[in-house]
């Protein structure tokens, strides 16, 4: 399984507005300041406004699943137990 797998990029514009709950009204939206640009460049997060009713605010482009959290949870299982293995190596072999 892969990474690209886990997360599920969706595209909000073709979600419901938080507000109207009107489908397909969301579109992207300009930053304001460079706090929204940074924000915006640099993580998951991005500003929609709803065509409809005016409302602007953030959507996650990415969806976790609960097939995402147990791919995740095995992740993080599987790198814990090689930082054991390995930390076990060092100290009964290598400073030995």
């Amino acid at each position: 399984m892969t990474l690209s797998k886990v997360l599920i990029h969706s595209n909000p514009q073709f979600g419901k507005c938080p507000a109207c709950k009107k489908t397909g009204t969301l579109h992207r939206s300009h930053s304001r300041s460079l706090f929204e640009q940074i924000v915006q460049l640099t993580s998951i997060i991005k500003i929609y406004r709803c065509k409809e009713c005016g409302w602007r605010g953030v959507r996650l482009t990415v969806v976790i699943t609960k097939k995402s959290v147990k791919s995740i949870f095995v992740y993080l299982a599987l790198i814990l137990f090689a930082a054991f293995i390995v930390r076990y190596i060092i100290f009964h072999y290598v400073l030995n």
